[in-house]
């Protein structure tokens, strides 16, 4: 069972739970997201993060990880302008985006041209 406690002090209340984990002071134990081992343990800090490593498969890792990149929203609105006509620069000039990341988005949507890589040098077509 918890005890919840209230105190106030200068104008901040501040609300303390005593429970049996924080008077035992267990140390809390991370998952290794490579291995699933909990033997971890702290190893500094970095970019304001907590880092960890596995004493089990010797890995690095933090808490939680951040997804960093655009949503499939925005990858959505970025194929169809190109589908419907814009070029990369057009799209790039109105989103903000890189033409070469809309390149690529195009490219695992299959929106552009399959080119053979025989195509692509012109040795032989010059050659004669």
């Amino acid at each position: 069972m918890q005890e919840l406690k209230v105190y106030c002090i200068h104008g901040i209340v501040q609300l303390m739970v005593l429970s049996q984990c924080i008077l035992e002071s267990k140390p809390i134990s991370m998952k290794c997201p490579h291995c699933g081992s909990e033997q971890s343990q702290k190893n500094g800090h970095r970019r304001g993060k907590q880092n960890y490593r596995c004493k089990n498969c010797s890995r690095q890792f933090i808490e939680t990880y951040v997804h960093r990149g655009y949503s499939n929203d925005t990858r959505q609105i970025c194929t169809r302008m190109y589908h419907s006509g814009l070029t990369l620069r057009e799209i790039e000039g109105l989103t903000g985006i890189s033409h070469s990341t809309i390149y690529n988005w195009a490219k695992q949507e299959g929106l552009l041209p399959n080119v053979p890589k025989e195509n692509l040098t012109s040795d032989d077509s010059d050659s004669g």
